[in-house]
């Protein structure tokens, strides 16, 4: 299974740009630093002690990164929250704020992201 999900994640990372393959290690899953990363905005955007024009600015990738994640390693109520975010769908702006659908897929992603270093010793 895991082979299936790693192909997925580098197909999903190459058709956005191939300078995000950079974040994996390889075996062509992310980096664990890169894990860390994704996690620590996730919950900054969910307390609110960072903007996501902040994020965008800190780390651009931050948003093509966790829609790879979520696409390759998320179950399908993790994709539905995805879609109901505007967050992800809309371009980041200064005034961008995180509205409660936002919070909801950016607790569930939170929540995959901590179970992740499992998930690879599983599979």
């Amino acid at each position: 299974m895991m082979a299936c999900v790693n192909d997925e994640l580098v197909v999903y990372l190459d058709s956005i740009d191939e300078r995000l393959l950079d974040y994996l290690d390889e075996e062509d899953e992310l980096l664990p630093e890169v894990v860390k990363r994704l996690r620590y905005y996730a919950s900054a955007l969910l307390e609110g002690t960072i903007r996501p024009a902040a994020v965008a600015e800190d780390w651009a990738d931050w948003f093509d990164l966790v829609q790879a994640f979520v696409a390759s390693y998320a179950p399908e109520e993790i994709e539905e929250l995805e879609e109901a975010a505007p967050l992800m769908s809309d371009e980041v702006e200064e005034d961008t704020v995180v509205s409660e659908a936002d919070r909801a897929y950016l607790a569930a992603v939170g929540l995959l992201l901590d179970t992740y270093p499992e998930m690879r010793l599983r599979e």
